[in-house]
C-alpha cells in the first residue's frame, strides 16, 4: 500500500487519476462485502418505485447526489487536515495495520461474532413506514456517502492517503467524488434493471452476510501478514 502513494506522487493527478479512482468505486460496489447494502438499497428502491424503472432511476439519482454531498466533503477536509497527521500516520506505520484490523472486526461483526450498534442511516433503509420519495432518499444517501464495505477498507485508506499526499482540497473533493459516482454507477444500475431479480437478492441477504464475513477476516490476516513482512 505504501508503494502505491509514493508512485501517485510521482504520477501527479492527471484525467487518468479520475478514471482509475472512479473505476475504483465500481470495484467497491460490486464485492462481496458490499452486497448486503446493495440488498437493502433494494428493498428501498422496491417500495418507492412500486417496478416503476423510471422512478427507481430518480430515487437513486437522488440518493447518489446525497452521498456525492458527504465524499465531496470528506475529500476537502482529508485534503486540508491531512497533511498535519501523515507524520503521525507514519511513524507508527497505521497504514499497515489499521485498515486489516477494520476488515477483522468487520468480518467479526458480518458473522455475528461480535455486534456493533448499526447506524441509524442503515436501520433506515429496512424501514418499510418509511418515505421513498427522492427527497428523502437524498437525505439518507448524505449519510451513507460514509459507508464502507468491509472489503474496499484497505482501497479507502489508500484513496484517502493519496489525498491527503497530494494536499489539494479541490482535487480531494473530486477524487472522492469520482469515487462516489463510481459506487453510484452500480447503486443506479441495481435500482433500474434488476427490480425482478432484487426480491430474490433480499433473500440471499443472510448467506451473503456470512462469505463475506470469511472473506473480510481472511483479507485483513493477508494484508497483516504482507504488511509486517516488509
Amino acid at each position: 500500500m505504501e508503494d502505491l502513494y509514493h508512485f501517485s506522487i510521482t504520477g501527479g493527478i492527471s484525467v487518468s487519476t479520475y478514471i482509475l479512482v472512479f473505476i475504483v468505486g465500481i470495484v467497491s460496489a460490486v464485492l462481496a462485502c458490499y452486497l448486503p447494502v446493495l440488498a437493502m438499497f433494494a428493498g428501498y428502491v422496491q417500495r418507492g418505485a412500486a417496478d416503476n424503472k423510471r422512478r427507481a432511476l430518480l430515487i437513486a439519482i437522488n440518493f447518489i447526489l446525497g452521498m456525492v454531498v458527504t465524499s465531496l466533503a470528506v475529500g476537502l477536509i482529508i485534503a486540508l487536515l491531512g497533511q498535519q497527521f501523515l507524520p503521525f500516520v507514519e511513524k507508527y506505520r497505521l497504514l499497515t495495520w489499521v485498515p486489516p484490523i477494520f476488515d477483522i472486526l468487520a468480518g467479526l461483526q458480518l458473522l455475528g461474532v461480535i455486534s456493533f450498534a448499526m447506524p441509524t442511516f442503515q436501520k433506515s433503509l429496512n424501514r418499510p413506514e418509511r418515505s421513498q420519495g427522492p427527497a428523502a432518499a437524498f437525505k439518507l444517501g448524505i449519510p451513507y456517502g460514509l459507508v464502507i464495505s468491509p472489503c474496499a477498507i484497505p482501497i479507502f485508506f489508500a484513496l484517502i492517503g493519496y489525498i491527503a499526499l497530494q494536499g489539494s482540497p479541490l482535487h480531494g473533493a473530486l477524487l472522492m467524488t469520482a469515487y462516489s459516482l463510481g459506487k453510484g454507477v452500480i447503486l443506479a444500475a441495481v435500482a433500474v434493471f434488476s427490480i425482478s431479480i432484487l426480491r430474490r437478492l433480499a433473500k440471499w441477504g443472510g448467506p451473503v452476510k456470512k462469505v463475506a464475513g470469511y472473506v473480510s477476516i481472511a483479507l485483513g490476516i493477508l494484508f497483516l501478514a504482507i504488511g509486517f513482512m516488509k
